[in-house]
């Protein structure tokens, strides 16, 4: 009666696991969907975001152009006022050449002026000596003839002119001697200003080209510090793409895990029952061995002791397990100013390969190279109704590659000390949800894994 009750309870099992294997089926594609819905509005918001820094790098590149020509038209503007200085200098200096001869010609006019004051004066002390104009009119009067009259009033008269026409050229040369000097300094006056405002131009230009290429250099900066984050933008698009993939197959995947439990379940009861009968079957023998051999006075032979099962591999209960042995080295949070993203398990020392292997299963959904992470592994698991990614950086080389459906404790790779690393060890992140280059869904693995 007690076998038949048993075997009743084993069949209920076995059929309402199928019941629940149904509905949890269901409830991991309903949420799966969800997770997958939200990250198509990740890669949307991605693709949004390279738009928008792709549009800016253009904007910066027409702008950098703008300013390029405008340092050009100012180089062509500083070309000019420096050829206009040269010809400015020498315009300068043939005015004071100018002023050389001008001051030689000045030495020469003083002594024909010079010469002038002493041919005057020795006319005055002839005038003098021969009773000045009176001597005049001695030669008037000494005339012989009217004709002889005549010709010693013209001589009289063109001495007179001549003394006159004396006079004024002296005059006339003070004149313009005055005048070029005059003419010769406002000249030079003019000149040396211009130079002034030419050269003033040449410094206001010189600083105007200094600021152009100051503001050409920081749109360059811009330009490749936003060529920079497009990159990232990229890189990230990549995971996201994969990422959406892998929940794709893990919605797939979840439904044949659901399915490949509920058979293992219903194999597990039938073992189970088996087992049982089996244990039932041979305790009554003992039994009966134990009665025959009292009642013929023999010693009950010992009871079956079952042999010790086989070790198992160094994996968790629970959902979780350990991704590597040794010692943390770096926990989760504040680390040199910034923020640590994850945990670090060193390698300290240890020779030969330190094997690396999933924290959960679920599906590899990225495999690469990164110049931070090294080489990398992302994994979706899919746990109670929640997904989770998990990733392992620095692999010492290439882990499982993406599409690979892994099971807690599966290696998937060697601890390393690729990209951005100091020494080998393993960088372990924990996502509660999908992955993202923002990194708001990590959560601190510590709090769901005893290290």
């Amino acid at each position: 009666m007690r076998r038949k009750i048993f075997t009743l309870a084993i069949a209920a099992v076995i059929v309402f696991s199928g019941f629940s294997s149904m509905g949890l089926v269901d409830k991991a594609s309903a949420n799966l969907q969800e997770d997958l819905n939200k990250v198509k509005t990740e890669r949307s918001s991605n693709e949004s975001t390279r738009s928008e820094k792709e549009n800016e790098v253009k904007n910066l590149q027409a702008e950098q152009d703008k300013i390029a020509a405008e340092v050009k038209q100012l180089d062509l503007a500083m070309q000019d006022t420096r050829a206009k200085i040269s010809a400015q200098k020498v315009e300068i200096d043939n005015t004071r050449k100018e002023i050389v001869t001008l001051q030689e010609e000045i030495v020469v006019l003083n002594e024909r002026i010079e010469k002038r004051n002493e041919l005057l004066k020795d006319r005055a002390r002839s005038f003098q000596q021969g009773g000045g104009a009176v001597n005049y009119l001695d030669v008037l009067l000494g005339a012989q003839s009217f004709g002889d009259f005549i010709d010693r009033v013209g001589a009289v008269a063109t001495i007179v002119q001549a003394d006159r026409d004396i006079l004024q050229a002296h005059q006339d040369d003070l004149t313009l001697l005055e005048e070029k000097e005059l003419e010769l300094r406002e000249k030079l006056a003019s000149l040396e200003q211009k130079l002034t405002d030419l050269e003033a131009m040449e410094v206001k230009l010189k600083g105007q080209i200094a600021e152009k290429d100051k503001l050409l250099a920081q749109l360059k900066k811009k330009e490749e510090e936003t060529v920079v984050e497009i990159h990232e933008l990229e890189n990230e698009a990549e995971i996201l793409a994969a990422q959406e993939r892998a929940i794709q197959a893990e919605i797939k995947a979840a439904e044949e895990r659901a399915k490949r439990e509920a058979e293992e379940r219903r194999k597990r009861a039938e073992e189970e029952q088996r087992r049982a009968a089996a244990e039932a079957a041979a305790a009554k023998a003992a039994a009966e061995a134990a009665a025959a051999a009292k009642a013929a006075g023999k010693p009950a032979p010992p009871a079956h002791v079952a042999a010790p099962p086989a070790p198992k591999p160094p994996v968790s209960s629970g959902n979780w397990t350990r991704p590597a042995t040794g010692t943390v080295t770096s926990g989760f949070g504040t680390r040199w100013g910034g923020t640590h993203y994850g945990v670090d398990i060193g390698k300290n020392g240890r020779s030969g390969d330190i094997p690396i292997v999933a924290a959960a299963s679920g599906t590899v959904f990225q495999s690469y190279y990164s110049s931070s992470y090294g080489n990398v592994v992302f994994i979706t698991h899919y746990i109670d109704g929640q997904t989770w990614t998990t990733v392992y950086a620095h692999l010492e080389r290439p882990g499982a590659p993406a599409g690979t459906s892994v099971s807690k404790g599966d290696q998937i790779g060697i601890m390393g000390n690729t990209g951005y690393s100091f020494g080998a060890h393993l960088h372990f992140e924990l996502h509660k949800g999908s992955w993202n280059g923002s990194k708001t869904n990590v959560v601190n693995p510590a709090s769901y894994i005893n290290f």
